[in-house]
């Protein structure tokens, strides 16, 4: 099944390199978007306003989603079958934190499910292409066609924003941030649906910021939003560790479900559910 993404990977890559003008389009993109408002507490972040265009999903981006869960589940061995579709996915990624015993273990996970997904083609591309200066571009662009099954719609970006002056790893070696190499997530899905600040760290950003840095040889910093529910990816950008982000509080956001079942239980404040 995993073989369906890894054939759209090459299908996209095969027509990324026979229509080279395609390049001044990753080119042309807006500034990031910057950086979320910070707060010292999570609980203290409002919640995001409703949405007022809901991503609907394709027929490809069920299928996708079906491929990603099915793998999901075999790595994580949780599995919820009589719930279906997106609210399945996320009831698996909230019962596998309940599950886990500790942050490495769901770091792991997602990490063996992305590399499994994945197949050959990050060694390939680490091989081959990782130094390209166009690497951060490209790979934005893959993304944002191949993945609003799970984070929703996406909006191509330059790696930094007027008030930014991030440094650019030398995948990008002019390292002016204006090429192509970011992607706005209007409205991630996974957060929207977790509602959860561990879900969105411990299962997305930091295994996903991983995965790109060690299979494809290229750093990727991922900046969720969790006032608006959006989220930054920069391409070809060393992130941040999780400890040192101002932008990720401590504590669980307000409407998160692990933060109702702590105050029932009467656990008090927590670094992160």
């Amino acid at each position: 099944m995993a073989a369906i993404l890894r054939s759209s990977f090459i299908v996209t890559l095969a027509t990324t390199f026979l229509h080279p003008s395609s390049f001044f389009t990753l080119a042309l993109v807006p500034p990031a978007q910057l950086p979320p408002k910070i707060y010292t507490s999570a609980s203290s972040i409002p919640d995001p306003p409703p949405p007022t265009d809901p991503f609907i999903p394709s027929i490809f981006d069920d299928a996708l989603l079906s491929v990603f869960r099915w793998t999901l589940q075999q790595q994580s061995g949780v599995a919820l079958p009589n719930i279906s579709g997106f609210d399945g996915m996320v009831a698996e990624l909230h019962e596998l934190h309940r599950r886990s015993r500790g942050t490495d273990e769901l770091e792991r996970v997602s990490l063996q499910t992305m590399t499994a997904l994945a197949g050959p083609i990050p060694i390939v591309y680490k091989t081959f292409f990782a130094r390209w200066e166009a690497t951060p571009a490209v790979l934005a662009w893959f993304a944002k066609y191949l993945l609003p099954f799970l984070v929703g719609e996406m909006t191509l970006t330059s790696t930094s924003s007027s008030h930014d002056d991030a440094s650019i790893s030398n995948n990008n070696s002019n390292g002016s941030g204006a090429v192509g190499g970011g992607l706005l997530v209007e409205r991630c899905r996974v957060l929207e649906g977790s509602k959860c600040m561990g879900v969105c760290a411990k299962m997305c950003k930091v295994p996903t910021e991983r995965f790109f840095a060690e299979r494809w040889g290229v750093p990727l910093s991922m900046e969720p939003n969790f006032e608006t529910g959006a989220c930054q990816l920069r391409f070809g950008v060393v992130p941040l560790d999780v400890e040192d982000d101002p932008t990720i509080p401590p504590g669980c956001l307000g409407r998160c479900p692990g933060a109702a079942v702590a105050a029932l239980q009467g656990d008090g404040p927590v670094e992160m559910c």
